[in-house]
């Protein structure tokens, strides 16, 4: 069986990246999905600039990319957490026999071809692709040892002096990436389990719960046992740190899907190299600079 897939992509800055990435991804047989932080349309930082003008102009461009209506989303913030939630329901919603969904931030790039991606996603079904990190292997100083509510306001989540009480209903041992894969059979069990609200309802007031909330649910579900050795993504830390084609031998030999994180800024090759290198000739990509849209309407939006 080869895998369907539902991409959802996060993005805040960076148009002439987000650009190349949705040209790469935007498989007809696939769904993508695109949320630009309503931050990046202030227009206060010039690495943001454009960023929703090239959003609207993919979804105009591609009738499987779809946007989602903007909001602010926060560092250590729910709003995180909720964005993704969204976005599986959006998926669910849509015509279409997605098999996965897949979570980008608008500075992730594949780093394998898609139609081997797809392949093993095909072989594995119905595994799960998520990072877990048990906390006892945490260090001291990490925030998830601490516990630590947090309250958002619209810009900024706050993190409040702890520590939270633990959770008695479900287990809470794990954290991990907020980057994953998550089979489709598992995007809906996750909408109506009981125990699945009650995660959602205790993290929602946890700092960083981001990094919590899909190892969590996983291991609190049927896919407590189906999950992946290697979660997907190849990430430098500490950062995430920018890929240059100096990372090219490392990019090449690792077992991701994915990595992250591209900035034209700092190396405007090491993406149109890997598009070359992954995708075939009919279908490479090229990346263009981001053009004025006139037109203030989202021709498709959720």
């Amino acid at each position: 069986m080869e895998a369907s897939l539902a991409y959802f992509v996060l993005a805040h800055r960076g148009p002439d990246h987000l650009r190349l990435l949705v040209e790469t991804i935007a498989d007809p047989r696939d769904l993508v999905i695109l949320h630009v932080d309503l931050k990046s349309m202030l227009g206060l930082r010039p690495e943001r600039s454009g960023t929703w003008t090239m959003a609207r102009r993919l979804a105009r461009e591609r009738p499987n990319v779809i946007l989602m209506r903007p909001r602010c989303t926060n560092w250590g913030g729910w709003s995180l957490s909720q964005v993704l939630l969204d976005a599986i329901d959006l998926a669910l919603a849509r015509a279409g026999n997605w098999t996965h969904l897949v979570n980008l931030s608008g500075q992730c790039f594949p780093i394998k071809p898609l139609d081997a991606i797809r392949a093993q996603l095909g072989e594995s079904r119905d595994t799960a692709y998520v990072q877990l990190r048990h906390f006892s292997s945490l260090p001291p100083d990490d925030w998830h040892l601490r516990w630590q509510p947090m309250i958002e306001l619209p810009h900024k989540a706050l993190a409040l002096r702890g520590p939270r009480r633990r959770p008695d209903r479900f287990e809470l041992e794990y954290k991990g990436s907020q980057w994953c894969i998550l089979p489709r059979a598992f995007c809906e069990w996750q909408r109506r389990a009981p125990i699945a609200r009650d995660v959602r309802q205790y993290l929602r007031g946890a700092f960083l719960s981001d990094e919590l909330l899909m190892q969590t649910l996983v291991r609190n579900s049927p896919w407590r046992g189906e999950t992946a050795a290697h979660y997907g993504r190849e990430i430098i830390w500490p950062g995430p740190r920018v890929m240059t084609m100096a990372d090219w031998d490392l990019l090449q030999q690792s077992p991701a899907f994915y990595a992250r994180k591209f900035d034209t800024a700092v190396d405007d090759r090491i993406a149109p190299a890997l598009a070359r290198a992954i995708a075939s000739p009919a279908s490479l990509p090229s990346i263009e600079r981001a053009r004025t849209d006139p037109s203030p309407h989202v021709e498709q939006a959720a």
